[in-house]
């Protein structure tokens, strides 16, 4: 394993509260072209990708990426490199590979796409299976609709399914810290949406994503604790977030765990690429954050920051005073 000596001594310090980020995510994923190794250039363009996945809902949502028209006379390149689609028409190079795989799917083709730089597998995957017509029977006298058909201007539906095949992709990953970084956020956006259809008395069962033994608790528990408290060591903290109401500041909540526990993971992995990976993954806090409106999103943020160093100096003061009685 890849050890980043230099890069890591020589990178600004960030903390939760930086009111700025020292630079921005683009620059520091520019410097680090000639420093990663190339799997853990793989390793960070994995957690890169999910930035993309507004671009590829959005072509879903506004046509750019239709139900396909069955016609011998359309071609979109399929498997074609970027520099050789470049230019062609005014499609963009991964739009035009992914209408191909949508009419492949609808036609009844396999999936031959094995992901690239340019769409990785889970996206095509995605794509492949929401076009795809299920087999039609002899009873039945037109095919059975398609994903699609349902699902095309249902943008949190599409999120939902598209991040289902983003995690799927990312708990498989060759990186422990890919794998376990992916499983907290699943487990984190299914259990405040579990909170969530409590609140307004729907079913939470079709909304959490994955198939896994703890999707399966949320799914069936009536339990508080979905009675993962054992498998889940973060799970309290979680259900405090999903109480609070204010959206603001429960977003900073959900900021402020993830980097508590990147700390914690980086803790004895100081120069190794996950602590390369989580540097990226604080810059994308500090940036989103910068962007809002900095005189209230600045003040609530230092004040949830400041609220929990007093209450770990509390447990702190309590630990000490127990120790000597």
């Amino acid at each position: 394993m890849a050890k980043y000596y230099a890069l890591i001594a020589g990178l600004p310090q960030l903390t939760a509260d930086s009111p700025r980020p020292p630079l921005s995510t683009e620059e520091f994923v520019h410097e680090l072209d000639d420093i990663l190794t190339r799997h853990d250039r793989s390793l960070l363009r994995l957690l890169q990708r999910e930035a993309e996945h507004k671009e590829l809902l959005g072509w879903i949502s506004s046509g750019e990426l239709p139900l396909p028209v069955l016609s011998d006379e359309v071609d979109y390149s399929y498997g074609a490199s970027e520099e050789e689609t470049e230019g062609q028409e005014s499609l963009a190079p991964k739009l035009r590979l992914l209408r191909q795989i949508a009419e492949d799917a609808y036609r009844g083709k396999r999936l031959h796409h094995r992901g690239s730089d340019l769409l990785p597998l889970y996206q095509a995957r995605f794509v492949h299976d929401l076009f795809a017509r299920p087999e039609h029977t002899e009873l039945e006298q037109e095919a059975p609709k398609v994903r699609y058909d349902e699902l095309s201007q249902d943008r949190l539906a599409l999120e939902d399914l598209l991040v289902a095949y983003y995690y799927d992709e990312a708990t498989k990953s060759s990186s422990p810290f890919i794998r376990e970084w992916a499983q907290l956020n699943k487990n984190l956006r299914n259990i405040l949406v579990v909170f969530t259809c409590r609140r307004l008395g729907w079913d939470p069962s079709s909304f959490i994503v994955g198939t896994g033994s703890v999707e399966e608790k949320l799914r069936t528990s009536k339990a508080k604790d979905f009675d993962l408290s054992e498998e889940l060591p973060y799970l309290p903290e979680i259900l405090r977030i999903a109480e609070e109401r204010d959206i603001a500041r429960r977003e900073r909540l959900i900021d402020l765990m993830k980097w508590r526990w990147m700390d914690e993971w980086t803790f004895v992995r100081v120069f190794d690429i996950d602590n390369v990976l989580c540097y990226y993954l604080r810059l994308s806090i500090l940036e989103r954050w910068s962007e809002l409106d900095e005189a209230t999103g600045e003040r609530t943020f230092r004040e949830i920051v400041l609220s929990l160093k007093g209450e770990s100096a509390k447990v702190l003061e309590d630990f000490k005073r127990q120790q000597r009685h």
